[in-house]
């Protein structure tokens, strides 16, 4: 901002920026306080704009007088020269000239006076624009001033307010120091009196630390002697744990060797129910569908050597219970994998020239075809068909350099007492007829569809087709009940490439139709005339299982087309394994009793040593192998009549025997 002193120097447009510096900034600060200085400085500015307008103004009347002399001058001029205009050319050019000089002055002149009248209204509106400026200034510093004037009558009440505030909170602070005083000198008597009674208490510690001491030092004295006491203890309590430990690795060796000769057994009389013809049952529990109660089951115990007990849930002790014995026993933990090892034996029997049966029993929604056929055609979920088929294309590779095999398929099901051939394309219409159950291949249907098959990939495509015509149906017990005989046959024909012997095999591969009760499984009008059928199939294949195991001399085998198309495999030459499925359910428990009944009367039945159907069979050989394997049991049950006497001797007390015993039934 410019100086006071140096306002005559100015030019009036610094003067008017001045002017507008103070007022932008007056603008900026608002409602701010504006110094005296700047008011003084504003009016010294306005009045040195004023006096340089007054000059200007006089400087302008006086140029206007100039000219209106001017004027004259060259009026009487162009007068004289008028009265000069009759003269001579000459002189009337040279007055032309002189005319037209001063027509141009005359407008040059009148030029400055227009721009001296502009500069004069030019100046009257900057006048008037300073006079509003500075009126409008005058209004803003008197807002200013009484903007001022309250907020310094507000800061004096707040002062005020301030003061009265701090007075009381002195006064409160004097009276806090006072309480603080008084309760200084009560604390200081408190402590007084409790440091009197700590000391007190001191004195009681330190003569029961000198009590304490004495006893403590009593205690060593006692704790020497009992750790002699202790460490004779320990050499005894040492010398009895060898002892036992040694008692305890005898008791394992025998259990071992008991466990081995448990095992061999099993495995003999394997062998010796093959000679003596009896039917093998294997029984497998289903597990729990979801939604069912898993804590309530009929499965009681289930042990390593086949047996199975039964509780009944309405009878409570030994009287609800029953026991069942069985080749072997699959919980419902066992896998696809796991069912198929025990049964692979028996199919690969097939290949050396011996007719194979294999079928599943229980009631409608039991598992039967999940354990034929498996939930699904991937490997993990291959049932006992699809592992089957695949082992023997196995086994049948691997003996290329010594046999050449043909296998072929049939897949045929019993509906409503009517064989149908499931790889036909007309299913429902082709009715086959059964022949004689003395061929040599045992179940003979010269009208089913034979297919010869060179690999896993063939079966399971043909099986494909026969389960997608097979006779399905929804029941209130199964979404998609079985309501038909499947029966899927394979024919292996082998020939010894160096003797040119020929050998014949067949597997029957069974899924029988559920058993069901039909005010359970709430059967109507199809459905009801084909577990009406299913019914009395299996009714008559129990009397053909009753009449055999009872030895009779007639068998009805053709009170069913089913008893008809498994007399083969029932009446001899032939190797029959039974897979009884079982519902773990409460619910199922009179079907469960009843389904093991039936499997029981099954495993009694003894058909006969079955025979290879092989050309130029050595009979010698096979006696010879059986008076073998009657030696061998008869050393084995010498060995264990051994064992059990060793046992017996090496018995430790009865309470170690009580724990092993009943570790041993867990």
């Amino acid at each position: 901002m410019m100086h006071s002193n140096s306002l005559d120097n100015a030019s009036t447009q610094s003067l008017l920026t001045v002017i507008n510096g103070i007022l932008d900034e007056s603008i900026e600060r608002k409602k701010g306080e504006i110094p005296h200085r700047v008011v003084y400085l504003l009016r010294k500015v306005v009045q040195e704009i004023e006096r340089r307008l007054c000059i200007q103004a006089e400087h302008i009347r006086n140029q206007n007088t100039i000219i209106k002399t001017r004027e004259e001058k060259y009026l009487s001029k162009i007068k004289a020269l008028q009265v000069l205009v009759n003269g001579t050319n000459e002189e009337n050019q040279m007055t032309v000239n002189l005319l037209q000089v001063v027509k141009e002055e005359k407008s040059q002149i009148e030029e400055r006076q227009k721009l001296s009248e502009q500069n004069v209204v030019r100046l009257i509106k900057e006048k008037e624009n300073a006079e509003n400026m500075i009126s409008s200034l005058k209004e803003e510093m008197e807002e200013m001033n009484r903007l001022h004037k309250q907020q310094l009558d507000q800061f004096e009440i707040k002062t005020k307010q301030m003061e009265e505030k701090l007075a009381t909170k002195v006064k409160e602070f004097e009276l806090h120091v006072l309480r603080s005083n008084m309760k200084i000198e009560e604390v200081e008597t408190t402590y007084q009196q409790k440091s009197q009674l700590w000391n007190k208490k001191e004195n009681i510690f330190h003569n029961y630390m000198n009590s304490q001491q004495l006893y403590v030092k009593g205690l060593n004295i006692s704790s020497r002697s009992i750790k002699s006491d202790m460490y004779a203890f320990q050499m005894k309590w040492r010398d009895e744990m060898s002892n036992l430990g040694s008692n305890l690795k005898c008791l394992v060796d025998a259990a071992d060797n008991y466990h081995k000769v448990l095992a061999e057994n099993q495995k003999l009389f394997n062998e010796v129910q093959e000679l003596r013809g009896n039917i093998r049952v294997y029984c497998r529990v289903r597990p729990f569908l979801p939604g069912q109660d898993k804590q309530s089951t009929t499965i009681d115990y289930i042990g390593e050597s086949g047996e199975l007990l039964i509780s009944n849930p309405l009878k409570q002790g030994k009287d609800g219970q029953r026991m069942f014995k069985f080749n072997k026993v699959f919980s419902s933990f066992a896998s696809q994998a796991d069912v198929f090892s025990d049964t692979q034996p028996l199919i690969r029997s097939v290949l050396d020239g011996f007719n194979v049966c294999i079928f599943a029993y229980g009631q409608t929604g039991s598992g039967k075809t999940y354990t034929m056929s498996g939930p699904s055609t991937s490997k993990k979920d291959w049932g006992v068909n699809y592992r089957a088929l695949n082992d023997l294309f196995d086994i049948s590779l691997n003996r290329r350099n010594i046999f050449s095999y043909e296998v072929g398929v049939q897949m045929v099901e019993i509906y409503n007492e009517q064989v149908r051939d499931l790889l036909s394309n007309k299913v429902a219409q082709k009715r086959l007829g059964i022949w004689s159950t003395s061929q040599p291949n045992g179940l003979v249907l010269p009208d089913a569809s034979l297919y010869p098959v060179k690999s896993t990939s063939d079966v399971l495509d043909l099986m494909e087709i026969g389960l997608a015509n097979r006779a399905v149906g929804a029941t209130a017990l199964n979404e998609r009940s079985s309501r038909s005989h499947s029966i899927l046959t394979v024919h292996v024909r082998g020939v010894d490439v160096k003797t040119g012997s020929i050998s014949r095999g067949c597997l029957h591969l069974v899924d029988l139709a559920g058993s069901e009760r039909v005010e359970r499984s709430e059967a109507t009008g199809d459905r009801l005339k084909e577990a009406q059928h299913i019914n009395k199939s299996l009714s008559a294949l129990g009397d053909v299982i009753f009449a055999l195991a009872q030895k009779n001399a007639h068998v009805p085998y053709r009170n069913s087309k089913l008893t008809q198309v498994l007399q083969s495999s029932l009446g001899g030459q032939a190797k029959t394994l039974m897979f009884v499925q079982i519902n773990p359910d409460v619910e199922s428990y009179s079907e469960t009793i009843s389904t093991l009944k039936f499997a029981e009367r099954v495993s009694g039945v003894e058909l006969g040593a079955a025979r290879s159907n092989k050309d130029g069979k050595d009979i010698k050989e096979l006696l010879e192998q059986v008076s073998s394997l009657k030696d061998t049991i008869s050393r084995k049950d010498m060995e264990i009549e051994q064992l059990q006497v060793t046992k017996d001797k090496d018995k430790p007390p009865s309470s170690a025997v009580d724990n092993h015993g009943s570790i041993m039934l867990r």
